[in-house]
């Protein structure tokens, strides 16, 4: 019996080439499952010699598939307005009603709890953490779950929707760096999260291939207006211009013009900015800001899709989509002129 009790269900999933999602479904006999791939998921845990935990208490007897939660860490965004457009039209498409929910500032939020009391179908968590103890609920409970740009690259076994950050910052770097810049700055969240990682990784590699030697000055800052500008100003007063500018995210490129401002600076000649996302942020500032579209609503609604795959057992364990990101060249950047 000892060795039966160390068989977890992440083995059984490893032994049958599932995700830990489909297992739970296809052993307590809930679920939209195929008959074959319950039985054989079944089979594989019997050979295994796994024996499931006993169920918790307050467990709802089933789920609805027809409901889909999303839950966000961030309201007050572009990019939160961009994803729940996705979300909201491809699951009218699929015949799934939508349900919103803000995650709390609290790593002990027991969110899946109340998913679970509503019988959701699935969970997408949007630029959101979960505690190993939160998404150890949602096992509990049968429900599947995606990571929609996730901010770690923990998780893995997890199935997640993102875009090729790191692609995305090269053809930023490459932008500036083709335009005779020698002197750049990257502006990225603090803390900063796995694809602002990856966006200043590409961003870095493709300015160093093609300018040697260029000076890269990073600048870390929360997301409010304030940190941003007083981060900002003093790296912008020492630096020659001009400066090719890569900010992670349209809003902080946002944020870069409102500094600009405050110090006399001209955009794009004395800063030439790329932003990323191409929210209706980035066509709306003057002068429309050069950035880097990441495919946000189609991100969303294949997050959906991903939980229709899971409850039917047809997605791959740990599978990871990517979507292609593509550079937008509006007026905020031109050729570098030295004085």
């Amino acid at each position: 019996m000892e060795n039966v009790s160390r068989v977890s269900m992440a083995d059984v999933a490893s032994a049958a080439g599932v995700s830990l999602s489909t297992v739970s479904r296809a052993l307590s006999g809930r679920g939209d499952l195929p008959g074959e791939t319950r039985s054989r998921i079944q089979l594989v845990a019997r050979d295994l010699g796994y024996q499931r935990a006993a169920t918790p208490r307050g467990r709802p007897s089933t789920s609805d598939p027809r409901m889909i939660e999303l839950v966000l860490g961030v309201f007050d965004d572009p990019w939160t307005d961009e994803v729940v457009s996705g979300a909201r039209s491809a699951a009218a498409r699929l015949g799934y009603d939508l349900v919103l929910t803000a995650e709390r500032d609290d790593p002990a939020d027991d969110w899946p709890t109340r998913a679970a009391a509503r019988k959701s179908g699935g969970v997408i968590l949007g630029l959101i953490r979960p505690t190993q103890t939160q998404l150890a609920r949602l096992r509990d409970f049968n429900i599947p779950v995606v990571l929609l740009d996730p901010r770690s690259g923990s998780h893995r076994e997890l199935e997640s929707v993102g875009t090729t950050d790191e692609a995305g910052g090269h053809d930023a770097g490459a932008h500036l760096a083709d335009l005779g810049f020698v002197r750049f700055m990257v502006v990225v969240g603090d803390p900063p999260f796995r694809f602002g990682r990856a966006r200043e990784a590409g961003f870095r590699a493709a300015v160093l291939e093609r300018v040697p030697g260029a000076e890269i000055r990073t600048v870390r800052a929360s997301w409010t207006d304030a940190d941003l500008a007083a981060a900002l100003r003093p790296v912008l007063r020492q630096t020659p211009l001009p400066i090719g500018v890569f900010a992670c995210n349209d809003a902080m490129a946002a944020g870069v013009y409102r500094a600009a401002a405050t110090l006399g600076l001209r955009i794009p000649q004395d800063l030439s900015v790329i932003g990323f996302d191409d929210t209706p942020l980035a066509a709306s500032l003057a002068p429309p800001l050069t950035t880097v579209r990441q495919p946000i609503r189609e991100m969303a609604a294949r997050s959906v899709e991903f939980i229709r795959e899971l409850r039917s057992g047809a997605a791959r364990p740990g599978e990871r989509i990517e979507l292609p990101t593509k550079l937008i060249v509006r007026g905020s950047t031109c050729a570098a002129v030295r004085p």
